[in-house]
């Protein structure tokens, strides 16, 4: 019988607990039952631990079965993660990139890009999460990171600023010429308001004007924590939102919305790029990379 190595054990490993049967992990690795076994065996003398508790009807992992497997999922992921890695190096960039985005701008922005960026690479697999919670980038599940804010603080991440944009307060102009322009912030206390705020945010807007800012309390006609959920409100001559750019911008510049109070300035939102300092940096992800740099500066 030929030397079974290491890393086919593993992948024996793995296989044996996800089909939960030595005979199944056979047919799906094409293999002999008799090597898997073997396989198995070899992997214990060399861990020096019992892996599985067999009886001829049942079969049970072992703690240590248990750790070994983790660690067999990770080693795998690694060596495929290396392999991808190499053949990009020599051939067209392959390979898989798990992203997470911000849900309104992963819908408004990245989905346009995401069509562009996989029609030049079709050899990249994408994975993407949309989510508007805290996403956590130090452990690891995800290659990149996008993520909007004020500011950001962690130093022990690696972190770019892609582009920012403005906030605009706007509406329809036809809800305009039922209810009128407001001129001031506080006028918008007697309108119909679209507020965005997550839970336990006061509900206020703030504007600036000659460095002094303008907070408003408002009582919200339509409240939610993602403000994607405005835009076909606004073009319903609902109300009015105070509304990153991105979600509007194209209604705006087709004139069925308005900006309103132009005179005022607001807050800025930050889109940032975040991967762990001491991650691999893959040559898809280097293209990705780049090709959100160029395209988020035009």
């Amino acid at each position: 019988m030929a030397k079974i190595n290491q890393l086919e054990s593993l992948r024996v490993l793995k296989t044996v607990v996800e089909e939960k049967s030595f005979t199944q992990a056979a047919k799906q690795l094409g293999l002999t039952v008799a090597r898997v076994s073997k396989s198995i065996e070899r992997l214990e003398v060399e861990l020096d631990t019992k892996l599985f508790i067999r009886s001829t009807r049942h079969m049970r992992l072992t703690d240590s079965g248990e750790r070994s497997y983790q660690y067999a999922i990770n080693l795998l992921e690694q060596w495929h993660g290396l392999r991808d890695e190499l053949a990009e190096t020599q051939a067209k960039p392959i390979g898989k990139i798990r992203v997470s985005v911000p849900v309104s701008w992963g819908l408004s922005v990245f989905s346009k890009l995401l069509a562009k960026f996989m029609s030049t690479y079709p050899e990249i697999d994408m994975d993407v999460n949309m989510s508007d919670q805290y996403v956590n980038v130090i452990e690891g599940k995800h290659d990149l990171v996008l993520r909007l804010a004020d500011t950001l603080e962690d130093s022990s991440l690696l972190c770019k600023k892609l582009k920012t944009y403005k906030f605009i307060a706007c509406a329809s102009p036809e809800y305009l010429a039922q209810n009128g322009t407001p001129r001031v912030p506080t006028d918008l206390q007697k309108h119909a308001c679209l507020v965005f705020s997550q839970s336990g945010e006061h509900r206020k807007w703030s504007f600036t004007k000659d460095h002094k800012t303008l907070d408003v309390y408002i009582e919200p006609y339509l409240h939610s924590n993602n403000s994607a959920l405005f835009r076909e409100s606004l073009l319903a001559h609902r109300g009015i939102a105070l509304i990153p750019e991105f979600i509007v911008d194209a209604d705006v510049l087709s004139g069925h919305l308005v900006p309103v109070l132009g005179d005022y300035s607001n807050r800025a939102l930050n889109l940032y790029s975040l991967r762990p300092e001491n991650a691999m940096l893959p040559v898809r992800l280097k293209l990705l990379n780049e090709f959100l740099h160029s395209e988020l500066l035009t």
